[in-house]
């Protein structure tokens, strides 16, 4: 099945820290110049193309200007299609975005975006900066459809925003009049309706309107255009006068007078109790309404049915019937913008109702997907595609676009049995990656939410190959030092989805295929092991640590996955003290080259390193301790025994111990190290480089080091002008300076240095 909800959490806790070396190498004090340059213009940074992801819930079309349409992602900014070109491009960017507002994991989704019908030059976004959190949001206004944006002065209100929250995908909650690009409302997601009539210099809240069910709220706004204006005393403003507004659980709100009042009309159609989820307004200025089936927490639930509404006033219920109909969860609808008698209604999943008679009778289909353009995207065993917004194009309105949870397709056939969605999401790239590896050797690959895992045979075009071919979420990748073809994978739908919820496992061709460990094919698995860490010994890729979720000690196997014990771990509690999904943390590694080694980290204070040298039998702690750090990352130097390496991921910087853990050196040069990673050295036999996510001189950035981490050279502030958390990093163990950026939201991006790029081309 498809994915029917994105991310809800998509990184680690980041709580103020503290890191100790009890036993202090020798220097590890001295202050060191920090950086030795900067190398961002040196650097040509590229996304990992994948294509899609999502969850795209939001599309809007100019209705003046052909060509233009914004897509939002509810956690990955906004995109603007090129049609010279079919494909996105992004516009929440370091550089488009004022510069006050631009900060490591200040990036989440948009709330909404919409161009001005009178200047299809100018957009209004609104977004907010807290990812995965209910916090205060802005509202942006563009002049060059998005290049650039200006915050307005709705941020003093504080009001909330959740772009990857329940309402993400209820329609447009910004308007803007086709008459006056001055005038715009905001429908928020608890904090009722907000106007401005100036272009963003005043917001004032409309008190009329009511502030709807929380997360939900005031969720879509309508301008007919064709009711006619009213116009100022002094003649120098104009407004669309008839406008309506939906209200979850408060009903559908019409002003006749250009929002001067407001009535709520619902009580002889959905009423006002109705889950509204979308609505639409026809050519002929009709206007629909979409109500979902959903239940409550007492467990009662609500009727799913589709209304409209005529010009003279009167409402009629227009819900699909027959065996495929009645009440259902209707989330979204389209509208022909030449045909008013022709109207589309969709369900979650795909389930599509079609009506050539505005509703009178409906044909329901069902789906298939196609695309010549993103080789994974072709072939899935999905029968389910999470509705963001379905829209006819105003241009060409034999063309129905669909935004959904996997990116974005087009259909011109809603006669056929099965409606063919075709695949237009090139540039987008909204997956939500968990990691991130580079085996010697083999290829790059990426772990994410909802999407698997893909390997990338090539970086730049879009045939990566997917681990699975039905909804998946990875947690976690490694490699065997002694077969790097041999890669290890924590595969787990959080949703639950079959055929296989559980696939954790391991491909002996460098993540081309996978095969599920034997304990999951035989019903043997111990329950605790669902999601987490994973990790492959040096020596043997039949020897295994799994440190899973859920406060659950580590698990080991010398079979491949066809048995697992629990790991005992000596002077520690019996539980590991990371209470959630361990998704960005990497608490346990195995060393590159001792064998039967691998460590583990656990947050509590006193505890710290541990070290195991049977397999993952037993650890014993070290004499160091790396105090309650719930960001941790913890790595092994290839080609080095007893080399880690621990990102603290908030305060305490970045160190490395040369003994196995035993003793502790910080890199003094770094202040904060979010994510760490090694690849290829600077000369043949010298250290591997570092890289690291990180502040460096009190500026954020990714850096290298090609000195063990005594200087750095900063690579770019933000790789692809993403400023999203940097939830995996890793050099390539083959090219020297190039690196993997793995985002918490925004996909994966690499970096490699122009100079060999010039030398590769020659």
């Amino acid at each position: 099945m498809m994915k029917i909800s994105s991310v809800a959490i998509c990184l680690a806790v980041l709580p103020l820290l503290s890191l100790r070396a009890e036993q202090p190498a020798a220097g590890s004090g001295n202050k060191v110049l920090a950086r030795s340059g900067d190398l961002s213009a040196d650097y040509d940074w590229k996304p990992m193309t994948i294509g899609g992801g999502g969850w795209v819930v939001g599309m809007h079309f100019s209705p003046t200007e052909k060509g233009l349409m914004y897509v939002r992602a509810d956690v990955s900014g906004a995109y603007r299609w090129d049609p010279a070109t079919s494909r996105w491009k992004q516009l929440v960017t370091e550089a488009s975005m004022p510069a006050g507002d631009v900060g490591y994991a200040r990036y989440a989704g948009v709330d909404s975006i919409v161009s001005a019908p009178k200047d299809p030059n100018v957009a209004y976004m609104a977004f907010c900066g807290r990812p995965h959190e209910l916090g205060p949001g802005q509202i942006y206004k563009s002049t060059n459809k998005g290049d650039n944006w200006t915050p307005t002065s709705f941020g003093t209100h504080k009001v909330k925003m959740l772009p990857n929250g329940k309402g993400r995908q209820e329609g447009e909650r910004l308007a803007v009049d086709p008459v006056n690009t001055d005038v715009v409302y905001f429908g928020s997601i608890q904090d009722g309706l907000w106007l401005t009539e100036d272009g963003g210099a005043n917001w004032a809240k409309v008190d009329t309107i009511p502030a709807g069910a929380a997360l939900h709220g005031v969720n879509t706004i309508h301008y007919d255009k064709a009711s006619g204006v009213v116009t100022s005393q002094d003649k120098k403003v104009s407004r669309t006068k008839d406008i309506f507004v939906t209200v979850d659980q408060c009903g559908v709100f019409k002003s006749t007078d250009a929002g001067r009042t407001w009535t709520n009309i619902s009580e002889k159609g959905p009423g006002n109790n109705g889950k509204i989820r979308d609505s639409e307004l026809g050519p002929d200025r009709t206007f629909y309404v979409a109500c979902a089936m959903e239940k409550d927490k007492d467990g009662s639930s609500s009727t799913g049915s589709v209304w409209k509404y005529s010009p003279a006033g009167e409402w009629t219920d227009i819900t699909p019937q027959g065996d495929k109909g009645g009440s259902k969860g209707y989330v979204d609808l389209a509208v022909n913008p030449v045909d008013p008698h022709y109207i589309v209604a969709m369900i979650n999943g795909g389930r599509t109702w079609v009506s050539r008679d505005q509703g009178v009778s409906w044909t329901y289909y069902l789906f298939e997907m196609k695309s010549d353009k993103i080789s994974w995207h072709g072939k899935q065993q999905n029968f389910h595609m999470s509705v963001g917004e379905i829209e006819f194009d105003p241009f060409e309105p034999e063309t129905l676009w669909f935004a959904e949870g996997f990116g974005v397709w087009k259909t011109k056939d809603l006669t056929a049995r099965n409606i063919t969605w075709e695949s237009e999401s090139v540039g987008i790239e909204e997956m939500c990656g968990n990691d991130v590896v580079a085996p010697p050797g083999g290829r790059p690959m990426g772990a994410m939410w909802d999407l698997g895992a893909f390997y990338f045979e090539n970086l730049d075009n879009y045939t990566a190959v997917k681990s699975h071919p039905y909804f998946m979420s990875t947690w976690a990748l490694d490699w065997c030092a002694s077969d790097p073809r041999f890669i290890v994978g924590v595969f787990q739908s959080h949703l639950g989805f079959p055929p296989n919820p559980k696939s954790s496992g391991f491909s002996t061709d460098g993540g081309k295929t996978w095969t599920r460990f034997a304990a999951l094919e035989n019903n043997t698995l111990p329950a605790d092991l669902e999601y987490g860490v994973i990790a492959v010994t040096a020596n043997s890729p039949d020897k295994i640590v799994w440190c899973p979720a859920r406060n659950k000690m580590p698990y080991f196997t010398t079979d491949r996955g066809a048995t697992w014990k629990q790991s005992k771990l000596e002077g520690l509690k019996t539980d590991t003290g990371f209470v959630s999904y361990p998704m960005a943390l990497k608490p346990l590694c195995a060393d590159r080259v001792k064998p039967d080694t691998f460590y583990f980290y656990s947050p509590r204070a006193g505890e710290g390193v541990s070290r195991s040298t049977d397999g993952g039998a037993t650890f014993q702690k070290m004499g160091a301790t790396v105090d309650n750090s719930y960001s941790a990352i913890l790595k092994t130097t290839p080609g080095k025994e007893g080399d880690l390496w621990f990102a603290e991921g908030s305060r305490a910087g970045l160190w490395n111990s040369k003994d196995g853990g035993a003793t502790w050196t910080k890199k003094e040069a770094v202040t904060i190290a979010f994510n760490v990673g090694l690849g290829k050295s600077k000369t043949e036999g010298g250290y591997p480089t570092l890289y690291i996510a990180g502040v460096v001189d009190g500026q954020h950035g990714i850096y290298r080091s090609t000195d063990e981490g005594t200087t750095w050279e900063k690579l770019s502030n933000y790789p692809l002008g993403i400023f999203d958390y940097v939830d995996a990093i890793d050099g390539d163990k083959d090219v020297f300076g190039k690196v993997y950026v793995c985002f918490s939201g925004s996909g994966f991006a690499y970096g490699t240095p122009k100079v060999a790029q010039e030398n590769a081309a020659r």
